[in-house]
Order: C-alpha cells, then structure tokens, then sequence
C-alpha cells in the first residue's frame, strides 16, 4: 500500500444515497479548486470509481473473502487522480476485469453502464496520466455509493476527509432513484418482495444506510467526517457552505462566497412525502427521520403504528 499525496489538500470523498444532493457539494468543490476527476457524468460523479467499485457482487466477495482487493482497487484509483498511473499488469488486469463485469451485468438493477460505456471507462483510465495535479487547491471525488466503501476508505487513506449527504428520508422514499436499494439492500437485509412496498424498503434502507454512515464516520474519521443536511443546505447556503469551507481548512476570506451560495436550489421534489400517504411507515421509522435532522409535516395524516 502505498500513502497518498500529501502536497495536496485531499482526497476529500462526498457520499450519500443517490439523490440526495451530492451532486451540489462535488459543484461546490470544483468551485474551490479540487479535482474530482476527469471522466464525470452530468450529475459529477467520478465514473471511473464508478467502473471500479460499483459492483455489489464483487464488492460482497471481495469483503468477506479477499479484502486487500478492495484495497488494490483503491490503490489504482488514487494512482490514476494524481496523475501517477502506469499501469502494471496486475492493475491493468483488474481494470480490465472490471471493465468486463460491467460491461456484461451493469452496475444497477436497470443494467446501466453495460458495453461501451464501461470499455469506454477502462479506456479513459489511460489519460489519467496527463493530469497535472498541482494545478488545483486538492483532490478528491463524489460518488455516492462511497459510503458503502467507507469502512475500507478510512483505513487506505489516513488522511480521508468524508463528507455524507443526507436529504429527508420521507422525500427519498418517494424518489424514482432507488439503486443503491437494489444494489446494496441485501447487506442490510432488505429484501424487495411483493410484501413490502418499494417506499417502505427505501426508507428502511435510508435509516440503515446514513446509520451505519454516521456511525463509522463519527468512529473512523471524528473531525474528518461531515455530515451535510441537504435541506438545510439549500435552506441557508451561506451558513452550510461556510461550515463546509471550515470542514475543508480553507479560508471564507478567500472564496467567492456570492457566487457559491447560488449552487444549492430548492429542488420541486422537496416536502413531495406531504403529496402521499405516510401512514405506511411507523411511529418508530418516522421518529428515525427526525432524529436524523428533518422536521415531519404530517398535518391531518395518520402515521403508522
């Protein structure tokens, strides 16, 4: 194993349920001057961490039997965001694998990312060798299953900054993006049947989820972890990006601060539980969402017993 760069501010990793606004801290951070790489999607999420790591299956084997894998993985992706990537044949190899599994199964429940777009991924690790690093305040990346890797993250990078998006539970269970319930619900024994409403499931994998998140970061991490409130965020902007900036041991006097707090919007989908019955969540489940730092509107509405 070898350590990271330390000339550089990073890595600084933002993860979170899909949809939960990572996509506005990783705009946030571009802003700031790190780079989160060079192969994004439209929503900046690192694909080559993507390519790499978003495969249950693998990620499943791997933790149980061979975990040093996980960390030859991390080993690769760091290489290859420091400019720093000659690939060996064993790195190449696991590229290569990688790129194969994608490109046969997926990397979610709809068969995303099958074909080209993962060979294109495994091409596009080549290029990371132009990249001139010190150019940029650090590095880092936004990918939300990165919390799923979290445990292993902590121990490869000791100087690991980890920042968790977390949006209202209520809202999450209502969403359309529901990936990482398909992809990782078994680990918290969530199984999808016919039994259970699909907003039921994603809300009790929100809870288990940011639970064990919060959990190892607060354990693993203490001061470099931090936790984002996504409501409050798009809320009052200033005062989350300011505790952002402190977070990140950078300077207010230094950042255009005008031009950041217009980043986080108030998105439509916000309060959409009010629009559905909430009656088929519990009592205790409803408590866990505001435990977690969101009010409940229930107005006139039963809620579960």
């Amino acid at each position: 194993m070898k350590p990271e760069h330390k000339s550089k501010l990073g890595p600084i990793a933002v993860g979170g349920l899909g949809g939960s606004g990572t996509r506005v801290i990783a705009e946030i951070l571009i802003k700031l001057g790190f780079y989160m790489g060079s192969d994004l999607n439209s929503a900046s999420d690192n694909l080559l961490f993507t390519l790499l790591f978003k495969r249950p299956k693998w990620f499943m084997r791997k933790s149980e039997k061979r975990p040093s894998e996980i960390c030859r993985g991390f080993s690769i992706f760091e290489k290859a965001m420091t400019g720093r990537l000659v690939p060996e044949v064993g790195e190449l190899d696991f590229v290569i694998r990688a790129a194969l599994q994608m490109a046969v199964k997926g990397h979610d429940h709809l068969r995303t990312g099958k074909g080209m777009w993962a060979i294109q991924r495994a091409i596009n690790v080549l290029k990371f060798g132009d990249i001139d690093i010190s150019r940029y305040v650090g590095w880092g990346w936004k990918e939300p299953n990165s919390h799923i890797f979290l445990e292993y993250l902590a121990h490869y990078f000791t100087n690991l900054k980890y920042i968790h998006v977390i949006r209202n539970g209520l809202d999450m269970a209502y969403s359309h993006n529901q990936a990482q319930l398909y992809n990782w619900g078994n680990i918290f024994g969530i199984r999808l049947n016919s039994s259970m409403s699909l907003p039921k499931s994603s809300l009790k994998y929100w809870i288990a989820a940011n639970e064990r998140a919060i959990s190892l970061g607060k354990e693993l991490l203490k001061e470099r972890f931090l936790l984002i409130n996504f409501d409050r965020l798009c809320l009052v902007p200033e005062q989350e990006i300011t505790k952002l900036i402190n977070f990140l041991g950078l300077s207010t006097s230094d950042v255009n601060m005008h031009e950041l707090v217009t980043l986080p919007k108030v998105p439509s989908s916000m309060g959409r539980y009010m629009k559905n019955d909430i009656s088929i969540f519990s009592k205790d489940e409803i408590e866990m969402v505001k435990e977690l730092g969101f009010e409940v509107d229930i107005k006139n509405r039963d809620t579960g017993t």
